[in-house]
């Protein structure tokens, strides 16, 4: 997945649908938590 994070997006705006797997390989769904708040945090995986 690519995340472009100079995309034009603006607070207040509603984000995009997005699809990622978790630190246990299950796929979240950042649908599955509209209506609550939610912290995101991205980080480079160094194996």
């Amino acid at each position: 997945m690519k995340f472009d994070a100079m995309s034009g997006s603006k607070v207040g705006q509603v984000a995009p649908s997005l699809a990622v797997t978790d630190h246990k390989g299950c796929e979240v769904r950042l649908e599955e938590f509209r209506g609550s708040w939610l912290l995101l945090v991205f980080h480079r995986h160094l194996a």
